[in-house]
């Protein structure tokens, strides 16, 4: 084994560890150093495999977000920002990975539309809603104990950190008992590396980054994705 093979090997591994610190997918990771355009597999993915609609061309979702109360005002209309950032990026995830059937995700107007026109949407089911939209899958995303900054710091640090509550429902298949087909909470926290300096960036611009983050970080649930620019996003 020569030097330079010896180098070689131990910049990788090096900096192997250094992505790994990040907090990065270990496939993620991978693909980083290896060049390779693997496709990360979605733990809920919104298609269909079997069934009626397995070769139904266009696969339409609707989104309902909320948030918990006695959010921080830095919060004010946190939830339509985020549902806005899903809009996006879901469709643009599908498109990125090839997939053969289409994504369409209801914008935030047309579902404010939907509970405009009903007052009491609260109170029905979620497959009930889904099916009044003309949605095949319904995601219920529920935000809580959301924040910016680091505890104790005086707003002198940004740390944000969210909890996040996602219920997935099939219109077709759910039984309307109130039972999804999958859900799952998590904990989420912005920057992944710890926390950075509140005067490096105003407020509204790290609020910004935190909201996609944290979409880029649900979608990633719900549909396969490529891994090359997960390090960057991680931060």
């Amino acid at each position: 084994m020569n030097k330079t093979y010896r180098w070689v090997r131990r910049a990788v591994w090096g900096t192997l560890a250094v992505v790994c610190t990040m907090g990065c997918n270990p496939l993620t990771t991978i693909a980083f150093l290896t060049h390779k355009d693997v496709k990360i597999p979605a733990e809920f993915p919104l298609t269909y495999k079997e069934g009626p609609k397995k070769d139904k061309e266009e696969i339409v979702v609707a989104l309902f977000v909320s948030q918990g109360t006695g959010q921080s005002y830095e919060f004010a209309g946190a939830d339509t920002a985020l549902a806005n950032e899903i809009v996006k990026k879901l469709p643009e995830m599908i498109k990125e990975t090839k997939q053969k059937q289409k994504l369409t995700v209801l914008t935030t107007a047309q579902v404010n539309k939907f509970k405009m026109k009903n007052p009491n949407w609260r109170l029905m089911h979620a497959t009930e809603r889904g099916k009044q939209l003309g949605a095949d899958f319904v995601l219920d995303i529920s935000l809580d104990k959301m924040n910016l900054y680091q505890p104790g710091s005086q707003n002198s640090f940004y740390e944000g950190r969210a909890d996040v509550t996602v219920y997935m429902y099939d219109v077709e298949d759910s039984a309307g008992d109130g039972e999804p087909m999958n859900s799952y909470s998590q904990g989420f926290a912005y920057p992944k590396t710890g926390f950075l300096d509140a005067t490096s960036k105003p407020v509204s611009a790290f609020r910004r980054e935190f909201l996609e983050r944290l979409a880029v970080e649900l979608c990633h649930r719900h549909v396969e994705y490529k891994p090359s620019s997960g390090i960057a996003e991680g931060r």
